[in-house]
């Protein structure tokens, strides 16, 4: 037994800890992402402030004469060297400045102060800088000896390269801002050198993957790293991963600037943030083995007699479903330990309360669909009926006694159909004849200004729907559809697939805006965020009063369409997916 508590301790402790050494040295490399962000955006963003400022600057515009031709005189250089160094600060934010014109010459300022011919090698990151149209452009860094004092060392050098614009802010030039690389990644030097045995892997990348830092390495060795950078990812924080260095498994955490593009990647192997565990786990498991073989004789006379009944219940749990809650009895397995007899007991009456409570829930929950069924129906639009009495009494003054019987019969009808509560599902036929009825009486408000058509497949007129699902979808097609010069014309139509099957009305009007399709929209996804009764009104059933209505009856397995046709017209269309039921009723 202690040979287990020492066992579990040092599983406890090796999860335990081992979490808390990696949450932590995850941590610590992310405030160090942060931190080597933070300077190097500095560094960038110094260089691209003194690239703005140039371009900004009346002083350099007033130098330079009309034609911008760099091919000046000493006296026209002295001073735009003052002026650069003035605008790249006390703190010298740039190293060196050059401002290139179209004619081929450069004008360089800071380390190097002179007016030649542009290096041709420039002509490439030249262009990219005109063709961003006054963003900075960012080189990789590169080795050169045009700025050293002594042929036989190279610098590594960052530019930022902006487009040059006269006063009438017409591209004349390209002003590049130069930057030592040891300035720029100042922080991760640093950092790599105070801790040169325990110093984390420290990788920069920019935007296309290429690396950044370390800058002064070959091809060959920067080949191989680059395959971190698409081994992180920048909305993970934290990546485990295989070294493509040496196999060994490691963490990386990558942050990533949004003003550079840079990805900075700091890497640790595992087996370094977890040195400490591996000690103290060396120390456990040796106390562990040493009572290991005492603990196996009392642990095998302790299986006989607990290990058994626990599988016995097991099973019992493993073969436990719904239908089955209570039916099976678990005290009939004889058991020796007083402590399971209770565990059999407590598990027999849960399953027996369980089985309780899922009744009570399951009709529970039948009951709340029921009643939000109902009160969503019975949200009813009253203008309807005010304008039908209207039409009716309009009739009688004319002495259409033929009309107004017809009208009242179907009046009646349709106050029946809705007011009838004792079944809030109808089928389809029911739903389309009641809709028959409602047309017929638009038609008689509208005359010759309105004009319908219903062409329902047979097939579909045996489908359980909702009481009050289409009528909606037409009171709107009326009242949206009717917004433009008559006649209007409302059409149903169905459509019937081997797996689905839908009903689309349609109108002849200006049809859905933008607007309204994004307010629709918004509508629904509020409904599916919160299922509950929509804001009684007495402006109509609504949009999303159908919408729910069909959604809770189908369980969520519906077609609700919306748009406008290939005229522009508004159309419609519910519908539910029938394939799914079709394998049930094989089965």
């Amino acid at each position: 037994m202690a040979s287990l508590i020492l066992f579990a301790f040092a599983s406890f402790f090796y999860l335990f800890v081992s979490a808390r050494l990696k949450d932590s040295q995850l941590s610590a490399m992310n405030t160090l992402n942060s931190s080597f962000k933070a300077q190097v955006d500095s560094s960038i963003m110094d260089l691209d402030t003194v690239s703005v400022n140039i371009n900004y600057s009346n002083i350099s515009k007033s130098i330079l004469d009309q034609k911008f031709d760099l091919n000046i005189s000493d006296n026209m250089l002295s001073d735009m060297s003052d002026l650069f160094i003035s605008l790249s600060g006390t703190e010298l934010k740039a190293d060196q400045v050059n401002l290139y014109d179209f004619s081929g010459y450069v004008l360089q300022a800071g380390l190097s102060t002179i007016v030649k011919k542009a290096d041709e090698s420039r002509s490439d990151w030249l262009q990219q800088a005109l063709d961003a149209d006054g963003r900075k452009v960012l080189t990789k860094p590169y080795p050169t000896y045009e700025y050293s004092k002594s042929a036989k060392y190279a610098q590594w050098m960052i530019s930022d390269y902006r487009s040059f614009t006269n006063q009438y802010r017409r591209k004349v030039g390209v002003v590049e801002t130069v930057k030592q690389c040891k300035s720029v990644f100042k922080s991760i030097i640093s950092y790599k050198k105070q801790n040169r045995t325990t110093a984390a892997n420290v990788y920069v990348f920019n935007q296309a993957g290429d690396l950044i830092y370390p800058y002064d390495i070959s091809e060959e060795d920067a080949a191989e790293i680059r395959p971190y950078f698409t081994l992180t990812d920048a909305s993970e924080p934290s990546t485990k991963l295989t070294s493509p260095l040496n196999g060994q498994t490691e963490y990386a955490t990558r942050t990533d600037s949004s003003y550079t593009g840079y990805a900075y990647l700091t890497i640790q192997p595992e087996s370094f943030i977890l040195e400490p565990v591996y000690k103290m786990l060396q120390i456990l498991l040796a106390v562990v083995a040493a009572f290991l073989l005492a603990s196996v004789l009392v642990s095998y006379r302790l299986s006989r007699s607990v290990v058994k009944p626990v599988k016995h219940l097991k099973h019992i749990i493993q073969r436990m479903e719904l239908d089955t809650l209570g039916q099976e009895k678990v005290t009939s397995y004889p058991v020796s330990v007083n402590e399971l007899e209770e565990l059999y007991q407590a598990f027999q009456l849960m399953s027996e309360n369980l089985k309780i409570s899922m009744q009570e829930v399951t009709e529970a929950k039948e009951q709340e669909i029921r009643a939000r069924n109902m009160a969503l129906q019975t949200q009813i639009n009253p203008h309807f009926y005010y304008n039908s009495l209207s039409s009716i009494m309009v009739l009688a003054e004319n002495g259409d006694n033929d009309t107004v019987a017809k009208m009242c019969r179907n009046l009646s009808l349709i106050m029946r159909y809705i007011t009838d509560t004792s079944s809030t599902t109808v089928t389809l036929a029911d739903e389309l004849d009641y809709v028959k009825k409602y047309l017929y009486c638009m038609k008689v408000r509208y005359q010759s200004s309105l004009n319908y058509s219903i062409d329902v497949d047979e097939n579909l007129l045996s489908e359980e729907v909702p009481k009050l699902l289409i009528q909606p979808l037409v009171e709107n097609a009326i009242k949206y559809g009717s917004d433009c010069a008559p006649p209007w014309t409302i059409t149903i139509r169905s459509v019937l697939t081997d797996n689905s099957w839908k009903i689309s009305v349609s109108d002849t009007g200006p049809g859905f805006s933008e607007e309204a399709c994004e307010k629709i929209a918004q509508n629904l996804a509020k409904a599916d965020q919160n299922p509950g009764l929509p804001e009684l009104r007495i402006n109509g059933l609504g949009t999303i009063n159908v919408y729910l209505r069909w959604k809770i009856f189908c369980k969520g397995n519906i077609i609700f369409e919306y748009g406008n046709t290939e005229d522009g017209h508004g159309i419609v269309s519910i519908g539910r997916y029938i394939s799914a039921e079709k394998e049930a009723i094989q089965q």
